[in-house]
């Protein structure tokens, strides 16, 4: 695949706020996680690989029978760095660029990553964002030049947000009409209102 866009999906938290393995959280008809995944499945993304940490067997247990690369991050506890450096460095040689996604915002449907896939393509800055009213949302797409940099970063430099302060000039925002885009599910109450939505 030339031009092929792996997802990162990072799914190795503690969820904290939450105080349950928000992954499996009942979601519609399946639990968060596998309603995140099927989203990616359908998208236009080549492959998907899914970080695990905390809970790990039984996330994997859920998701083994998905079509996805399943990568353990053994630092799960350093945060959400560790785990999107665990997926870059689990990348395939074909990947040309990767899609870094969340596993709380299961209402960023396929439709909604290939707008951003699109104007990945078409053009020519090293990372993509969708952004609505201003606010920057998921997934961020990055080129593979990329990886080498992410993987350098430590604990203490800010993450991946760093990446997009000191490479501001390189970001292609691609302005999108729905709010999905920003919506995550931290917390109960975010819990709470997310299932009041998808049952009405």
């Amino acid at each position: 695949m030339k031009d092929a866009i792996t997802g990162i999906l990072l799914a190795a938290g503690l969820s904290t706020r939450m105080g349950t393995p928000k992954q499996l959280l009942p979601f519609g008809h399946r639990t968060i996680i596998e309603t995140v995944i099927d989203n990616l499945l359908q998208s236009k993304l080549d492959s998907v690989i899914v970080v695990i940490g905390h809970q790990a067997d039984l996330i994997r247990s859920k998701i083994k029978f998905n079509p996805v690369q399943i990568a353990f991050n053994p630092d799960y506890h350093n945060g959400m760095l560790s785990s999107a450096q665990c997926g870059i460095r689990s990348l395939s040689k074909s990947s040309v660029a990767f899609a870094i996604t969340l596993v709380d915002q299961p209402f960023i449907t396929s439709d909604l990553i290939d707008i951003v896939i699109a104007a990945h393509h078409r053009n020519s800055h090293g990372i993509t964002i969708p952004r609505f009213n201003n606010q920057r949302g998921h997934p961020a797409i990055f080129d593979r030049r990329y990886a080498e940099t992410i993987l350098a970063l430590d604990q203490h430099s800010g993450g991946v947000r760093s990446i997009l302060q000191t490479h501001a000039d390189d970001i292609f925002y691609e302005n999108v009409d729905s709010d999905r885009i920003l919506q995550d599910i931290d917390e109960k109450e975010d819990y709470k209102r997310a299932i009041e939505s998808i049952g009405r």
